[in-house]
């Protein structure tokens, strides 16, 4: 049977696992999109809190992942800042250097995720990739 992609949503403010405490005490926050497939959800999700003065992470979806919906998945990917792709079940150590572009390859073509960290150089954000088969964190 394949896997086809049923929804997309964007998600905000979600609590993901237990991480240790964050610095000022509150629960960490994590914002990005849910791709609910027949098979399972992943999950892309980075860091939102602010640590200090600087910015923080973000996903961002340039196509209209709407138009996905009902195309078929052959596979995931992760590209870093050098256009590396890794199979994503075969990366042991990601550091994208603030930039990481994740890929949905469909039947339709290929939905792509990035996720940014608009960082002060000095505090890095959390950048998660999961699903039912597999999890991936770096820092960006």
């Amino acid at each position: 049977m394949s896997e086809t992609i049923v929804k997309v949503c964007e998600v905000k403010d979600v609590e993901f696992g237990s991480r240790e405490p964050h610095l000022n005490g509150d629960k960490i926050l994590f914002d990005g999109y849910d791709v609910v497939t027949t098979k399972q959800t992943i999950r892309l999700l980075i860091c939102a809190d602010q640590d200090c003065c600087e910015s923080w992470g973000y996903f961002w979806c340039n196509d209209n992942p709407q138009e996905f919906v009902g195309a078929e998945v052959s596979g995931v990917t992760v590209t870093d800042t050098a256009l590396n792709t890794t199979k994503l079940a075969d990366v042991s150590d990601l550091d994208a250097g603030g930039v990481m572009f994740v890929n949905i390859d469909t039947d339709r073509g290929v939905l792509q995720f990035v996720a940014y960290n608009a960082q002060n150089g000095y505090y890095g954000h959390q950048a998660i990739v999961e699903s039912v088969q597999l999890k991936h964190e770096t820092v960006l």
